[in-house]
């Protein structure tokens, strides 16, 4: 419950998101909807729009 009154883990955005984030993204590999967890998605959706969680989740890049 505590995702559905608050916009992050912590009081504020902190390392807690920027730790979890990683291993919500692998959702699909577990089988997991997150539209199961609709505040938990509704986190995800925000933190994966932040510029940084963007360009930190292409690292390392796979080179082709």
């Amino acid at each position: 419950g505590h995702l559905q009154q608050r916009d992050y883990l912590g009081a504020c955005y902190s390392v807690a998101d920027i730790a979890t984030y990683p291993w919500v993204a692998r959702h699909e590999w577990h089988k997991v909807d997150l539209n199961d967890f609709p505040a938990v998605k509704r986190w995800f959706d925000r933190i994966g729009a932040r510029p940084a969680v963007q360009a930190g989740m292409q690292v390392p890049r796979i080179q082709r």
